[in-house]
Formats: structure tokens, sequence, C-alpha cells
């Protein structure tokens, strides 16, 4: 028999962080598991938002500040794996959601899917990256802010970030803690060309006006980032 969708449920989170002019976050409990997730709101040059990440469902209270700041518009899911909350907040919001091509198969049994990443319409301050060497086709998002000068780098997986405290034991046990680093989970189970990534960190280290790297599991690095990113790919 196949398992219900998940409804709608608000879980625990953090406020809102407005982490630049187009660009917010929430970061909340992973259902049922010791574990942190990050869902980004990104405001594109139309006033159109898109949600990428992870799908966090919040309160009404702060879904009417979210239509305030932008009309919703998009969810983009990096991978199948993301999908616990992805049916009920689309659809609570009236949202399309994207997903890889690599895995939109697996994504279409838990909710509809308008396309791949290559549907997404094209915008100047928001570009769609997929990671070098997953197998997934997990992207990472990024995205330029104050008319350019500033550069956030939003990624899934690939990159985590993960304070000890902040785990279970057993996310402790399969080395999730420390960072920023590509966790032995990912190594194992979506990487497969491990010297396509680690040239991949180091280019992303590169990108001009780079102001922060965030994960959508773990603390976001503020300072440093371009070095943080070359660390893990050192780490590789």
């Amino acid at each position: 028999m196949a398992k219900s969708p998940r409804p709608w449920t608000v879980t625990p989170h953090d406020p809102i962080e407005k982490l630049d002019d187009n660009l917010w976050a929430v970061q909340g409990d992973v259902p049922g598991i010791p574990f942190k997730r990050r869902m980004f709101i990104i405001k594109r040059s139309d006033g159109a938002l898109m949600f990428f990440g992870c799908a966090v469902p919040l309160e009404d209270q702060l879904l009417d500040e979210l239509r305030s700041w932008g009309r919703p518009a998009m969810l983009v899911i990096p991978h199948d794996q993301h999908m616990i909350d992805a049916r009920a907040f689309a659809e609570k919001l009236g949202l399309r959601v994207y997903g890889p091509e690599a895995c939109v198969g697996r994504m279409r049994t838990r909710a509809e899917i308008a396309g791949t990443l290559a549907d997404v319409p094209a915008d100047p301050d928001v570009e769609l990256v997929p990671v070098a060497g997953a197998k997934n086709g997990e992207p990472a998002a990024i995205v330029r802010s104050g008319g350019g000068q500033r550069v956030s780098l939003l990624v899934s997986d690939a990159i985590q970030n993960n304070a000890r405290e902040s785990l279970g034991l057993l996310p402790r046990l399969c080395g999730f803690a420390g960072g920023p680093k590509v966790v032995p989970v990912f190594k194992m189970m979506f990487l497969e060309d491990r010297g396509a990534l680690k040239r991949q960190l180091s280019e992303w280290g590169d990108l001009p006006g780079l102001a922060r790297v965030v994960p959508c599991h773990g603390d976001a690095v503020t300072k440093g980032a371009s070095e943080a990113l070359k660390a893990a790919a050192a780490g590789l």
C-alpha cells in the first residue's frame, strides 16, 4: 500500500534569517531525526520568490511576511531525499516544483513536478549549478545581491557544517559533525567523481564577491568563505 502524503505540519524552527537584500532562510528540525535543515527563500529580479533546499512549513504569520516580501512562485528541490515536506509546502503556497533530471522520476512519486532544473526560468541574479561529480544531479545556487557586489553560495548536501552539539549520537558517529566539509555519507552514496568536485569547490572559492557559503545542513560561513571551500576541496 502506498504511503499517505505527509500533511502540512509545522515543526520547530528558528526565526527567519535575513541574509541579504534578496536572500532569506529558515533553519529547523528534520522530522523524526536529530538533525537540522535549512530552507532558502530567494527573491528573483521579477519579485517572485524561489524556495530552495528543504521545504520547511511555517506559521501563518511568517507565511504572511513572505507574501508581503514577494510572490511565492517555485520550489527547487535539490534531490529526492529532500522531499519530506515538499508536497504539502508546494500545495499550501501554490508553487511549481522543480528538481534534477537524474532523480525527477523518484520525485514524481511524492509530488507534482513541473519540470527539471533546465525548465526553471532564467534570472540574472540566480544561477543553479549542478554539483560536479554528484550522481543524483544535486544543484547548488549562486545568488548575487547588492547589484552583483555580493555572492552567496547555497549548497544542499555536498558541503555541510554541523556543530557537534547540534547533532544526535548517530549523525556524530556517521561523521556529520565538523566542517565545512564533504561528509563521509555524501562521498559514499552520492559522489562518483571526487576530482570533479574538488576542482569545482576550488573554483567556487575564487568567485568574485563571495560573501558567504550557506549549507542546508549546518552553520553559515560568513568569514573566510573562500578559504573554507578550498579547505573542503583539500579534504577530498
